[in-house]
C-alpha cells in the first residue's frame, strides 16, 4: 500500500493535517470496528484502515517531527491599542496547543503599553499585570535586603496590580464590548451583596455610591443606610466600574431590579439595572495614578527597615 491508496482508503484528499486525519481514522475505525460495530463490523475494512493510518502517520512520528505537531508561534507583535501615558510596558501571552488541543503552556509574544480587548484572553490579561507588578517590586526590593512575610509581600501585589488594571482598561472601550448603550448611558446587569444587618432593598428602589473602600464600591439606600457594595455577573466589570468611581470618571444609576433577592450559600445578593456615563477622562487621573505606584513601590522597597 502506498500513501496515495492509504488516503483514498481514509477519503482523505491529502490536505489534511495530523489532528483531521486522525479524526477521520478514528470515525472510520468505530464505524467498522468489532467492538464499537457489532454486526455492521467489516473486519476486512478495518485492517485496511489501521494499515493506511499507520502508513500516513509516519511522516508525523519520531522525536525529529515533533515541532510539526506544535502550533507556529504568533509573531512578535501586538496590534492592539497603547496607553502611552501607563506607568510601564507589560507583556501579552498567548496560549500554545499541539495538533491534538493540548495546551502546551503560555509564551510571551509582545510587550509594551496595551490595553485590554476582547482579542486578549482576560484570565491572560490578569496574569500579565500579575507578572507586571511582580517584576515591579521585585526591581523595588533589593535582593540582599531580609525577606518580607508573604502576607505582606501578598498585599503589595493586590494593591499594585489593581492600580496597572486601570491603566491597561480603556473604560469608553471595553464598556461598547460588554455593555448595552442605552441613549448616552451604557446598562449593565448588576449585583448588590447585602450587608447581614443591612434593610433589605425594595424593587424599583434607588440606591447610591457611598464610597469605595478596599476597591469596594458600597451603596446606601436614600435614607443614608450602607446595605452592600456593588457586584458583577461578569468579572471583568469589576476591574472597569470600580476603578472608574475612584478615578471619578463616571456618573451612574442604580435600580433594584424585579425578582431582586437572591440567596448565594450564607450571602444574599439583590441584582440590580444599572446605568453608567462615562466623564471625560483627565490627564490628571493618569498621573495620579503613576504617583501612586511610585508611593507604592517605595514604601515597599523601605518596608521593614
Amino acid at each position: 500500500m502506498n500513501k496515495s491508496q492509504a488516503r483514498k482508503i481514509l477519503g482523505l484528499d491529502g490536505t489534511e493535517d495530523e489532528r483531521e486525519i486522525k479524526k477521520k481514522y478514528r470515525k472510520l475505525m468505530h464505524e467498522n470496528h468489532p467492538d464499537s460495530a457489532g454486526d455492521d463490523a467489516d473486519n476486512e475494512l478495518a485492517a485496511k484502515i489501521n494499515t493506511a493510518y499507520e502508513l500516513l502517520m509516519k511522516d508525523y512520528s519520531g522525536p525529529e517531527k515533533k515541532k510539526a505537531t506544535v502550533k507556529k508561534k504568533p509573531k512578535k507583535h501586538w496590534n492592539g491599542k497603547e496607553n502611552p501615558n501607563a506607568y510601564c510596558a507589560r507583556p501579552i501571552f498567548h496560549e500554545v496547543e499541539d495538533l491534538d488541543g493540548v495546551n502546551l503552556g503560555t509564551i510571551e509574544i509582545a510587550r509594551g503599553r496595551y490595553v485590554w480587548s476582547k482579542d486578549e484572553e482576560f484570565s491572560l490579561f490578569l496574569r500579565s499585570l500579575y507578572v507586571t507588578s511582580k517584576e515591579l517590586l521585585d526591581n523595588a526590593r533589593p535582593s540582599l535586603f531580609f525577606e518580607l512575610p508573604d502576607v505582606i509581600k501578598q498585599k503589595y501585589l493586590a494593591d499594585l496590580t489593581y492600580l496597572l488594571t486601570g491603566q491597561f482598561i480603556d473604560g469608553s472601550l471595553t464598556l461598547k464590548e460588554l455593555g448595552v448603550l442605552d441613549i448616552d448611558a451604557y446598562k449593565i446587569d448588576a449585583m448588590v451583596e447585602l450587608d447581614i444587618n443591612a434593610p433589605t432593598p425594595k424593587v424599583g428602589e434607588s440606591l447610591y455610591p457611598a464610597g469605595v473602600s478596599n476597591h469596594r464600591l458600597y451603596l446606601r439606600n436614600k435614607g443614608g443606610q450602607i446595605v452592600g457594595y456593588l457586584s458583577f455577573k461578569d468579572d471583568r466589570l469589576y476591574y472597569v466600574i470600580i476603578p472608574l468611581f475612584e478615578q471619578k470618571k463616571a456618573q451612574v444609576k442604580m435600580v433594584v431590579a424585579d425578582n431582586a433577592l437572591k440567596s448565594r450559600t450564607r450571602k444574599k445578593y439583590a441584582d440590580l439595572n444599572l446605568w453608567i456615563r462615562l466623564n471625560e477622562t483627565e490627564t490628571s487621573a493618569i498621573e495620579s495614578t503613576n504617583l501612586k505606584i511610585d508611593e507604592l513601590l517605595s514604601r515597599y522597597g523601605k518596608e521593614g527597615l
